[in-house]
């Protein structure tokens, strides 16, 4: 596993850069933000990284910090988020800001970063709260008319665009004595194997 890279930029692109390390060039994804602090081509970086291997490609992804790329896998471990809408939100808004915004269920300002649309901004809210055991407010919809049953994990559900028939579905074969949280997150799992999984490019 190759855990940091000390070396000298040679090449910076939107997305990409190349670091010299003894002479051999190592290709590295970095955030908007990590990409502007990283100076000019020619001075001496340091980059923290994680190697991500596939069966058709290696990708190197470079951080400014251990705590950006703590911050990184987390997004990556929610489905639907793949490389580059992980790198945009790292782009957008730094570790401390982007705990504040889950912290405060702000999940609709997550909706700035590039790819993430409504669904997703409240998938993020969802599971980045359970990950850090933050007790956010989750994203609600309309109360149930009278005489529907209310569950607050089908809410949760529908508020992330699931019908009703769908998220009970889901519901049904979850253990209900778990808590909320676990209930919500293994619903999820059960749906998103239903539907193929989320884009991970």
């Amino acid at each position: 596993m190759i855990a940091e890279l000390r070396g000298t930029v040679v090449y910076k692109s939107d997305a990409e850069c190349v670091v010299d390390v003894h002479g051999i060039g190592f290709a590295v994804w970095v955030s908007s933000r990590t990409m502007a602090g990283l100076g000019r081509v020619g001075e001496r970086v340091h980059l923290y990284t994680h190697l991500l291997i596939r069966e058709d490609e290696w990708r190197l992804v470079g951080f400014a910090s251990v705590r950006e790329r703590r911050r990184f896998l987390d997004l990556m471990a929610v489905n639907g988020v793949g490389v580059k809408v992980a790198l945009a939100i790292l782009g957008q808004w730094d570790a401390d800001e982007l705990e504040g915004l889950v912290h405060k269920g702000q999940w609709q300002t997550l909706k700035q970063a590039p790819g993430v649309g409504a669904k997703l901004a409240q998938r993020l809210q969802l599971e980045l709260a359970s990950r850090w055991k933050v007790n956010a407010p989750m994203p609600q919809v309309a109360p149930a008319g009278e005489g529907e049953a209310q569950d607050v994990v089908v809410e949760g559900l529908m508020a992330l665009g699931y019908s009703a028939d769908e998220a009970w579905a889901a519901v049904n074969t979850v253990e209900q004595a778990l808590p909320d949280e676990v209930r919500l997150r293994e619903a999820l799992k059960r749906l998103d194997r239903r539907q193929g999984g989320g884009n991970r490019g």
